[in-house]
């Protein structure tokens, strides 16, 4: 083995002269060796790594920095300078090989110096807040870089999981140009690089290697709604940067995949974080995160028309989406967001494109996408939306469907579906009304709503309790039952085109189809055979038929024999002039890939409505 003697002989003499003064804790010469490395060959720089080690001896970290530490400083923060400058400069085996060996002595240095100098918790500073953020950062930077099995040095080193913090907010709210723009040599970034996008990719790895850096994360920001606000900010950075004039030449096509880059990190960083607690994903919602991811996605896909380019940045946001979909509280008003930011013609210009592996599978993000939409067409917000864009859709989206036949079948069977649907809405705003019924003007009917039902509205005190008297007491807990409780709002505004489209399938399967499942369900259940009821799933084909004691919960503890009763007592005008089951609930989606049973719609609706009577 060759002595580190006889390896720095190898060196030019000036570059010699200046390691052996290193080694002798010379802080000019460090220095000086700092500048000279900036023309010295790989070769080299490989031979002065251990150089630049030698002051970073854990063991000398100041508790405070003082006059009487500046030497030890000052060694430490222009090897760490030294270290920054070769790594770029070396090929990836021998920079593996220093930073990983020496981590340990390097990770007690960045501590102290972004305590002491970045977040100033030190009155005396040899070292000015903006050279220590260029040390520290690109030190994290190379330590996330620098193992190649997935498993990065900084995210397993949890001492800097608070500074990772404090500098990913600073990096945010900071307005200080000389911070924001590093002028440090990232040659994988390119040489001038932004804080925010090293802090994006640093956070999103140590988010994803253990959960406790989002508890650090919450507990730096100062709570969910700062910390969903300021990760909101790193989505919100992108137009605006993205749209720089600047942009089209060739240094800025770099910076623009490098702001792709950061902003699928930033947007699987929101789905990351969100599922470390529903209160954040929550938060997210309310500050509404999918029309800036999207609205965000929209001009990058504009600007880099390949699609290969943008292949990340089209699933992290569509990942999100799904997530949310899948999980949030409310995830109609998620998806009437998403349509507004233009995530249908987004979805629809990234066609065709190769099956993505992402985790809610699926064929084509395209065809998630319509299958989405189809599904959520039973809501009354979506379908006026739709209803209202169709035709401008069809003009802009169509010819790009035509290119590729599934996308042209998919896109077709959608619009014919929305259209249908347009069609049957509008017959069904006089068929059914929900509302007083003495006369009053529209007006007047906002101003009283059941607090049972919370569908049917009254002009005055009066009419609810005439109301009441007459027939709502009995069809009350009906109709709430008909809204149920997972995405209520939306489903009391579409209750009767929800009651249309379940006549529809109620005449498409009664002649034939439900007579023999009834009769099969008669055979299975012989206690139950006079409380059988019908589940139709209204945006498919699919029915089934089991006893009432399945669907008890959707009458809030009402007893099975009072259900029946109540159905029993009344005699509803059926389409065929006779009905062998006790009633019908039907089937719709609320999250993405979970269905929620409704009580049949018609049959509240008509109950209110009086259409039948008594016995």
């Amino acid at each position: 083995m060759i002595s580190a003697d006889t390896l720095l002989s190898q060196l030019p003499q000036d570059v010699l002269t200046l390691a052996q003064g290193v080694l002798d804790r010379s802080v000019t010469d460090i220095r000086q060796l700092c500048d000279r490395i900036a023309v010295c060959s790989e070769s080299e720089l490989r031979i002065l790594q251990p150089v630049f080690y030698v002051h970073l001896d854990p063991d000398r970290v100041p508790v405070k920095s003082t006059p009487a530490t500046t030497a030890d400083i000052e060694l430490a923060r222009w090897s760490l300078a030294g270290i920054v400058t070769s790594l770029d400069n070396i090929d990836v085996h021998s920079k593996e090989q220093c930073l990983l060996s020496s981590w340990n002595r390097i990770a007690p240095w960045l501590l102290f110096f972004h305590n002491q100098f970045i977040m100033r918790g030190a009155n005396y500073r040899p070292v000015d807040r903006a050279p220590a953020i260029r040390l520290v950062a690109s030190m994290l930077f190379h330590g996330l870089i620098a193992d190649r099995d997935g498993n990065s040095t900084i995210a397993t080193t949890l001492t800097l999981y608070r500074p990772i913090a404090e500098l990913w907010i600073l990096a945010i709210d900071t307005k200080d140009e000389d911070v924001l723009s590093m002028q440090v040599p990232l040659r994988v970034l390119g040489r001038v690089t932004s804080l925010q996008l090293i802090m994006t990719f640093v956070a999103g790895e140590c988010m994803c290697s253990n959960e406790s850096f989002v508890t650090t994360l919450l507990e730096v920001s100062g709570g969910i709604g700062s910390f969903t606000s300021a990760a909101l900010k790193y989505v919100k950075t992108i137009p605006p940067v993205a749209n720089d004039p600047d942009m089209t030449s060739s240094a800025g096509r770099i910076k623009l995949n490098q702001v792709v880059g950061m902003f699928s990190t930033c947007v699987r960083f929101l789905t990351g974080t969100s599922l470390h607690s529903a209160a954040i994903r929550e938060g997210f919602v309310a500050r509404h995160s999918i029309r800036h991811v999207f609205s965000a996605l929209r001009i990058l896909q504009g600007l880099i028309p390949s699609k290969e380019s943008m292949e990340q940045a089209l699933v992290a946001s569509f990942e999100f989406l799904f997530f949310l979909l899948e999980h949030a509280d409310g995830p109609v008003s998620v998806f009437y967001e998403a349509l507004r930011a233009r995530a249908l013609e987004t979805a629809v210009r990234m066609a065709p494109f190769e099956t993505v592996d992402i985790e809610v599978d699926l064929r084509n993000i395209d065809a998630v996408f319509f299958e989405i939409l189809y599904r959520y067409l039973v809501y009354d917000k979506i379908l006026a939306y739709t209803c209202k864009h169709v035709d401008a859709w069809s003009n802009a989206l169509g010819p790009i469907a035509r290119q590729d036949e599934k996308l042209w079948k998919d896109w077709s069977a959608m619009e014919r579906t929305i259209r249908a649907y347009a069609t049957l809405r509008e017959e069904m705003i006089g068929r059914w009304f929900l509302g007083c019924h003495c006369g009053g003007t529209t007006t007047d009917i906002q101003l009283r709503q059941c607090a049972g039902c919370q569908v049917v509205r009254y002009c005055s005190k009066r009419c609810q309790r005439d109301s009441w008297y007459s027939n709502h007491r009995l069809s009350c807990k009906f109709l709430k039952a008909a809204v149920g409780s997972s995405t209520a709002h939306h489903v009391k505004r579409s209750l009767r085109l929800l009651a249309a489209l379940e006549d529809r399938r109620m005449l498409f399967h009664g002649d034939d189809n439900i007579p023999k499942l009834v009769a099969a369900a008669q055979r299975q259940y012989p206690t139950d055979q006079e409380r059988l009821v019908v589940e139709l799933d209204v945006d498919e084909f699919d029915v089934s038929v089991r006893p009432l004691r399945h669907y008890l919960f959707l009458f809030g503890g009402i007893s099975e024999n009072d259900v029946v009763e109540s159905l029993l007592s009344w005699n509803l005008k059926e389409p065929r002039g006779h009905r062998s089951f006790l009633c019908s609930v039907i089937a719709i989606n609320d999250r993405y890939r979970s269905r929620q049973i409704l009580f049949s719609p018609r049959t509240a609706i008509n109950m209110e409505m009086k259409l039948g009577h008594w016995r």
